[in-house]
């Protein structure tokens, strides 16, 4: 099963761990709660923010506000007012100073906030999420992060699991970097991604993630040739010796199976070609995962 996350446009879910997070965040979507997405640098905490609050109901907008911004939250008022009945995304929330977090708490408590130069309160009718690449306990005991906004937050927290180790999804994203990548040059370039490189991109550790995937065949789709993308048109970050690619078990094999199969519109054959194994392995896979 592959669940596509279309509030921005883009972000395939085809692994257990990615199909679960999907799924939590659409039961967290209607609530009203203030939630946390928590997970490393470009592992899709934007993306899924923008799925949660396209899933809400909300008829009010997405507003981000980046964190680390020294002159605080609360001069920027007019970002809540443009997110009334949306949603205010916090980007990067520990890096903002403890009295700008404090700004945030107080508003949200209140449900109100000052317009800017003036005295007047406005209802606050915005639903928050947070992002943090970090636990938010840990960031609390190192005086990170505000304990009443952690608990605001409560335990509405999605954590986001790597993309390393998630072996069919960095399959089913490459091809989808790859068919966007065709389809913004009109439909010209290559259509495949060949084994051999398709095999050193699932195995690859992506410290970067989606956002360093994505970057990835950007690249690739401009070096190879018509036929397909070879392993020496990937960047040399992701083919350098000392890259420790990873070992993919079985259950990854007989999830990429059945993604290939599902892929190729049911054939067996062009399956194996996708993943450079025999039919018979496809089969197999496939037959054991149905047990």
């Amino acid at each position: 099963m592959t669940h596509t996350i279309t509030a921005a446009g883009a972000g395939i879910a085809c692994s257990a761990a990615m199909i679960k997070t999907v799924a939590l965040a659409k039961r967290f979507a209607p609530l009203p709660r203030a939630m946390a997405l928590v997970g490393e640098t470009g592992v899709g905490k934007r993306l899924l923010a923008r799925f949660i609050h396209s899933e809400s109901g909300r008829t009010g907008a997405f507003v981000t506000i980046s964190g680390g911004d020294p002159t605080g939250l609360m001069p920027q008022p007019e970002a809540f007012e443009q997110a009334q009945n949306g949603t205010v995304f916090l980007h990067d929330l520990p890096l903002w100073p403890l009295a700008s977090q404090r700004a945030v708490l107080d508003a949200m408590e209140e449900r109100r906030f000052a317009r800017r130069g003036t005295e007047r309160y406005i209802p606050l009718t915005s639903r928050l999420i947070v992002a943090s690449q970090r636990p938010l306990d840990e960031l609390v005991d190192e005086g990170r992060l505000l304990p009443g906004l952690r608990w605001f937050i409560g335990e509405f927290v999605i954590d986001l699991p790597p993309l390393r180790g998630r072996f069919v999804d960095i399959a089913a994203l490459s091809y989808h970097f790859l068919d966007r990548a065709r389809e913004e040059s009109g439909g010209a370039g290559p259509r495949l991604v060949e084994a051999e490189a398709l095999d050193r991109l699932i195995t690859y550790r992506w410290p970067g993630n989606v956002r360093q995937l994505r970057d990835a065949l950007g690249w690739s789709y401009l070096q190879a040739a018509a036929d397909g993308i070879r392993i020496i048109d990937l960047p040399r970050a992701v083919i350098a010796h000392d890259a420790k690619p990873l070992a993919v078990d079985l259950a990854g094999r007989r999830e990429l199976s059945r993604w290939a199969f599902e892929r190729t519109g049911g054939s067996r054959q062009r399956a194996a070609q996708l993943l450079g194994v025999h039919p018979n392995t496809i089969d197999n896979h496939r037959r054991a995962a149905a047990q």
